[in-house]
């Protein structure tokens, strides 16, 4: 019997071990989770794209009626003063998928009460000390960014507030376009809102004072973050890298939580079983992720509402990826050409962009350029 151990408990750390525990529990793996119960979850309020709820449901019998993580419905992402076109632009779900919102500090629990892997408490400090065939290592945000190099954003913060509001009302996540940045509301049980923005062009107090002025919220704390990505996500065929130990990206939509279980899938049904060895599997994440920062960039290249020198900087970056080109072609050719594959409402006869099919394409472009009767 081989095993796998994942270190840490956080979002990363309960998606892969649950993935690899479920999918591997008729496998040749034992699966264990090694976290510090001293390190909190995060507090802020998270949400997903359509695959991690059918996870939940198949391991841990989640449902909707018997929702003892009080996750909330997402049925899309609700864009605001976004563009130059219209006010309101959503990209939605197929109608037959529903994505979450959901608190991380339930969630965690109800996986690592799930029964699918050993958990054990401990504080790793040096995960190549493990007695462990091989180990997947969600340990968080890395000491140094030696090792890493910079994904492009245009945004290197976040405010992040308590609403005076009920979020809950609302069945979709909200992003909407600031003069410094953006902000999201997530309607989740513990309701959370953001102010993203650069430090290098706003102040933290200018943009608290635009967040007040935008919304009614009690401000909590401001982090400052880097979007970056490992150089060597495995390291000696034995270690893999997962979560922030990974990459960072801000938080539009929602590519962390879908990025893990990428990330564990490729190792965990290519690498492991030997359909693809290290390298072909690293060139499968790297591009994933370079797939998910092109396509947020995208998001900016069609400003918003506000000509402000956030805005106007956003603009500036561009990207080139003939394969997004691909998929942008294609969306303007065809109207109605969104049946492949059908299980995830659409995409051209190649592989999703990213976490994206077509129509997600067709969405945004459609929205960026014309006028909506919404």
């Amino acid at each position: 019997m081989k095993k796998i151990t994942i270190v840490g408990g956080g979002n990363a750390g309960c998606f892969t071990a649950l993935y690899c525990g479920w999918y591997g529990r008729e496998s040749e793996y034992e699966v264990e989770l090694i976290y510090d119960p001293e390190i909190p979850p995060e507090s802020v309020g998270q949400a997903t794209v359509v695959e991690l709820p059918g996870l939940l449901w198949s391991a841990t019998g989640f449902n909707w009626y018997n929702n003892k993580i009080d996750a909330t419905f997402k049925s899309g992402i609700l864009y605001e003063d976004w563009g130059k076109k219209n006010s309101k632009v959503f990209h939605p779900f197929p109608a037959d998928r529903m994505a979450m919102h959901f608190s991380p500090e339930k969630l965690h629990k109800s996986i690592l009460s799930s029964g699918h892997f050993k958990v054990k408490e401990s504080n790793v400090l040096d995960p190549d000390k493990i007695d462990s065939d091989y180990i997947f290592d969600c340990r968080g945000k890395p000491d140094t960014f030696d090792d890493y190099d910079e994904l492009i954003n245009p945004t290197n913060a976040c405010i992040l507030g308590k609403p005076n509001w009920d979020t809950t009302k609302d069945s979709w996540s909200r992003h909407i376009a600031t003069p410094d940045g953006w902000a999201f509301v997530i309607p989740s049980e513990s309701g959370t809102v953001g102010y993203c923005y650069n430090t290098t062009i706003t102040k933290p107090d200018s943009a608290k004072r635009n967040f007040l002025n935008i919304m009614d919220v009690d401000i909590g704390k401001n982090i400052t973050y880097t979007n970056y990505i490992a150089k060597n996500p495995i390291v000696d065929d034995r270690i893999f890298l997962n979560g922030n130990r990974l990459f960072f990206l801000e938080p539009m939509e929602s590519t962390a939580t879908q990025a893990y279980i990428e990330v564990t899938r490729a190792i965990f049904e290519y690498l492991l079983p030997g359909r693809l060895n290290s390298d072909d599997v690293v060139t499968d994440i790297n591009r994933y992720i370079i797939q998910l920062q092109n396509f947020i960039l995208w998001h900016y290249q069609f400003g918003s509402k506000y000509n402000t020198l956030f805005w106007r900087h956003a603009k500036t970056l561009r990207f080139e990826d003939d394969k997004f080109n691909q998929y942008l072609s294609h969306v303007k050719k065809y109207d109605n050409d969104f049946t492949l594959p059908q299980s995830y409402g659409g995409s051209t006869k190649d592989e999703l962009y990213g976490q994206w099919p077509a129509y997600s394409f067709k969405t945004w472009y459609e929205g960026m350029t014309a006028k909506l009767n919404i």
